[in-house]
């Protein structure tokens, strides 16, 4: 009766558990930088009736001058997602953010719902999947970007269910991994992770074979090697082919990684407070190590080959933490449930056992009730993240007051400004084709008024306003601080220039015109005081740092900002509140400095004081 009763109650547990997850998937708007180039390429290659040759969003990229260095990166980024792109194009036209939202949710579900049927299968204990599957859907959490990737995190955990699937029940669905690769192969270039998963499998087969310790029959080998050999072959057939290795593993093209926030370690992430200590990621990294000591030599060759890889490679960049969540939850699950039979089992009775699952098994109700009603106080909400990521407001701003000419735009930005305003161009988008483009976009956003190695014609001009005037900018839309919390320098600059005039801001964003004939309407309508200016990003920086206890560049930026108006006390309180939590060696040089200027500026008061004859 008690088995009976366990096994309700565990079903409960996760009826509870998996619902509690949906839940939360779809409290989380649609804001990713990335999606809107996504559906904008997609309704391109349906408009058009063929992939895009050049780049057809950003004027920058396609001049001459800019000529691209790294063609064959340009290629790939242009094809290679076509099918995700027309497929979220179709759904968000057809149903908005409502059907992407739930499409995001489903995939990260399913992803889920794989790794715990395979721990299921492996007869896994139910409390011991619940801690894996709970860690996993943690991760997903961090991984909501609509975005194709999300096909590689559901097609992984697909693959190493398909190839696990068949080395413990040799049946045919293995062939499954055919077609499975195929269409991953033409919806992110992240089925490189596939072939090597399955590549690895080979190899470890084919060591098996040669050592004379496989359980395959010859009539299972043939499976197994068609299966396999075809799905890599399947994996070419895509616009780009295998150029995805290319791109992954070949060290040139690192340069377009820097200042990526995903693909910095978490460890760096960490350390350098960008986000909150991960405890779900460094939970299963923890585990790792801990089952290579425990279960020693016990483990499987592929297992280990896999988990190294994909630790190393979770450990190197943020991005793929999720990928090695997906393979360790499901190869360390098992191994652990395995080293707990071995330990706790066989050293206690089988009534000790059963209470101790019915302790369990009501334990882990209770804690997936707790989950689920803390979940509720979310709102579901089906609509873009137009307060936090996607500057709806602001574009419609532009669209309304028909501000033409050629525009400088916030990185992020760019890809809404696609899908929203196309055939107009963009200065540049989250795609990040063109390196000369990027480079020069750094120099604008950072203000930088010199730059080592470059000479302009006019040396009396800042070198952004040299780039501004080159690229015949009639008006700049910024983000007012980046993805790390940093102000961009260019706002105040533009603030104090007599060629550039705010005409519109919000929480989020801010829009300059060139003081120009042809923005003279606009300019009349909506100009606003400098002072304005300076007050929202003051507002904006502040809340910023009362909402993220964690990241002080916010403070940091406050500081800068109050610093830039000449109001230095309070620029050291911000700084010395940053320090506070973050000992960065620029940040104590600009205490350092405001400090000794503040006890310069002491000692020159006491001393005409004393000149005078009157008393400190």
């Amino acid at each position: 009766m008690k088995n009976k009763s366990i096994k309700i109650i565990v079903l409960l547990i996760f009826l509870i558990l998996f619902s509690a997850f949906l839940y939360n998937y779809l409290t989380i708007k649609l804001w990713d930088y990335d999606f809107w180039w996504h559906i904008s390429t997609g309704r391109y290659i349906l408009t058009e009736g063929h992939l895009p040759e050049e780049d057809p969003f950003s004027f920058t990229s396609t001049m001459e001058e800019n000529k691209n260095i790294f063609p064959e990166r340009e290629h790939f980024f242009l094809k290679q997602y076509w099918l995700a792109q027309v497929l979220f194009y179709l759904i968000f036209n057809y149903t908005g953010p409502t059907g992407i939202i739930f499409m995001r949710a489903a995939i990260l579900f399913m992803t889920v719902l794989i790794v715990f049927w395979q721990l299921k299968r492996s007869g896994v204990k139910f409390y011991i999947s619940f801690i894996f599957v709970f860690a996993l859907f943690m991760m997903t959490m961090k991984s909501l970007g609509e975005r194709p990737v999300l096909f590689s995190i559901l097609f992984t955990s697909v693959i190493l269910f398909l190839l696990e699937d068949f080395r413990d029940r040799k049946n045919k669905t293995l062939f499954f991994i055919v077609p499975v690769m195929l269409l991953w192969s033409n919806m992110h270039g992240g089925f490189i992770l596939g072939v090597i998963i399955i590549s690895v499998f080979i190899l470890g087969e084919v060591i098996k074979v040669f050592l004379r310790k496989s359980n395959f029959t010859k009539r299972e080998m043939k499976i197994f090697y068609s299966a396999t050999g075809l799905a890599i072959i399947a994996s070419f057939m895509n616009p780009s082919g295998w150029d995805s290795f290319f791109m992954a593993f070949s060290s040139k093209y690192n340069i377009f990684q820097e200042g990526i926030q995903e693909y910095i370690s978490p460890l760096h992430v960490f350390i350098y407070k960008f986000r909150p200590f991960s405890y779900a990621y460094f939970s299963i990294a923890a585990m790792f190590p801990l089952i290579l000591i425990l279960r020693n030599r016990k483990l499987e060759l592929i297992h280990v080959i896999l988990l190294t890889g994909f630790f190393i490679m979770s450990i190197k960049a943020s991005r793929y933490g999720i990928f090695y969540a997906v393979v360790a939850s499901m190869i360390i699950g098992k191994e652990f449930d395995i080293f707990i039979k071995n330990l706790i089992d066989r050293r206690f009775s089988e009534d000790f056992h059963k209470n101790i699952r019915y302790t369990l098994a009501f334990f882990t109700l209770f804690s997936s009730l707790f989950f689920l009603f803390g979940s509720l106080k979310y709102n579901i909400k089906l609509e873009i993240a137009k307060e936090l990521s996607v500057p709806v407001v602001a574009v419609d701003f532009i669209e309304k007051n028909k501000i033409q000419g050629n525009m400088f735009n916030d990185y992020g930005y760019g890809g809404y400004i696609t899908w929203r305003l196309y055939p107009i161009k963009n200065f540049i988008d989250t795609r990040a084709l063109n390196r000369a483009v990027m480079d020069e976009y750094g120099m604008i956003g950072e203000a930088k008024k010199k730059v080592k190695g470059i000479k302009t014609k006019n040396e009396k001009l800042p070198l952004w306003a040299v780039i501004l005037k080159h690229y015949k900018i009639n008006f700049i839309f910024l983000s007012i601080t980046d993805v790390y919390g940093n102000v961009t320098p260019l706002i105040l600059e533009l603030a104090e220039s007599n060629k550039w005039v705010p005409v519109y801001y919000d929480h989020m964003s801010i829009i300059f015109v060139k003081d120009t004939n042809c923005n003279k309407e606009v300019i009349s309508k909506f100009k606003m005081p400098k002072n304005d200016v300076y007050d929202l990003l003051i507002a904006k920086t502040a809340s910023s740092a009362l909402y993220d206890g964690v990241n002080p560049r916010h403070l940091i930026s406050l500081g800068y900002i109050f610093s830039k108006i000449g109001r230095t006390e309070d620029a050291l309180k911000a700084y010395k509140y940053a320090a506070e939590t973050w000992k960065d060696p620029d940040l104590m040089q600009k205490i350092k400095e405001i400090d000794e200027e503040f006890a310069k500026q002491k000692k020159s008061s006491d001393k005409a004081l004393k000149n005078k004859g009157i008393p400190r």
